[in-house]
């Protein structure tokens, strides 16, 4: 008789961390609490000297009582020190209250993600995004996009544009160095990009490709900058496989968007940029690879946030591994002329033309 090997029991670490992961919800709120509602911008003003309960009382206008219950679990989560009698800001707390990055995120997942993500379960088995349900019935996030309110709607746009603004700062440049006078933005958005385009080159012509909604924001965007008289608005639904990408372009630009489909949509939009490019055009693409990042913290969050894409935008997309997405350019018959690592915010730039 063959005996089954007995599952060690967890660690001491292993525990504790499983008790983190149960109760992060409150600590994610908690730390909410302490950011919002001023107790971490009082600390900070103490300075190393702090400040008792009842002096954080007074300055954030809670109860005694109120201060209490959540201190002591902002200790627990290391968001602060108790020095004696007094509390006092730790480095996560100051990081919580300073860094933007993660202001960005919290408040995406406060504001937009924090219901949805519920649904994920549901979402992983029928690759929907259930979770979307909770702001509307669209079939995917991008449909909607133009009816989110907020604070739902700041807080996303702010996370997107947060980390595509940083991409477009490099990714410009790169592609004037081939002086083009036509860029194709597929996927435009609300007109980021073609903004910084638009603006680095005084007669550069910008066509923008993206569902109709999102091309009026974008249209309104740039009008109100001036800039409205160089660009073509060219409406298009990129699940559509009979549509057609608009031709005639030096530069066509993907930047963020094949994370907003799956694989087999990927190759088809790919196959139609192919089929508008000529032997001269250059195929920018630019992503998130989480297997490429230099940091921890990074790969963490790009793989949480493929989890919103699941439950809250597509229901079958992510940010891809690089090895996953490289092998989706072969097949639409694009050759990688050259890749850069670690522009933006941790991003990597393709640089592609036809095969051919």
């Amino acid at each position: 008789m063959i005996r089954k090997k007995r599952t060690r029991l967890p660690t001491g670490q292993a525990r504790s961390a499983a008790q983190s992961l149960a109760f992060a919800p409150f600590a994610f709120w908690a730390a909410i609490a302490m950011r919002d509602q001023g107790l971490l911008d009082a600390l900070e003003r103490a300075g190393a000297e702090g400040l008792s309960e009842q002096a954080l009382g007074e300055a954030s206008g809670l109860s005694t009582y109120a201060v209490s219950v959540l201190t002591d679990f902002a200790l627990d989560i290391g968001l602060i020190e108790r020095n004696g009698e007094r509390l006092a800001l730790a480095a996560l707390g100051s990081v919580l209250l300073n860094d933007e990055l993660t202001r960005v995120n919290m408040d995406f997942t406060r504001d937009f993600a924090y219901h949805g993500m519920a649904r994920l379960p549901e979402a992983l088995a029928e690759e929907r995004p259930a979770g979307l349900a909770h702001f509307g019935p669209w079939a995917t996030l991008y449909e909607g996009l133009s009816e989110l309110k907020d604070p739902a709607a700041s807080s996303w746009f702010r996370f997107d544009q947060f980390f595509s603004e940083r991409a477009f700062e490099a990714l410009v440049p790169r592609i004037f160095e081939r002086h083009p006078t036509h860029v194709v933005d597929v996927g435009a958005n609300t007109g980021n990009l073609a903004s910084r385009v638009l603006r680095h080159d005084r007669e550069v012509q910008v066509t923008l490709v993206d569902l109709p909604d999102v091309l009026a924001l974008a249209q309104q965007r740039l009008s109100d900058e001036g800039l409205a008289d160089r660009i073509r608005l060219h409406p298009a639904q990129l699940l559509d496989p009979a549509l057609e990408l608009p031709a005639g372009a030096d530069a066509m630009v993907m930047s963020q968007l094949l994370a907003c489909f799956s694989e087999p949509e990927i190759v088809s939009i790919l196959k139609r940029a192919v089929s508008a490019m000529g032997p001269e055009t250059r195929l920018y693409i630019i992503e998130l690879f989480p297997d490429v990042q230099i940091h921890d913290a990074a790969r963490y969050s790009l793989n949480a946030i493929s989890l919103y894409f699941t439950a809250m935008a597509t229901g079958n997309s992510r940010f891809y591994r690089r090895d996953q997405l490289l092998p989706l350019l072969d097949q639409a018959g694009l050759k990688l002329e050259s890749e850069h690592e670690q522009i933006g915010q941790g991003h990597s730039l393709l640089v592609c033309r036809r095969q051919d």
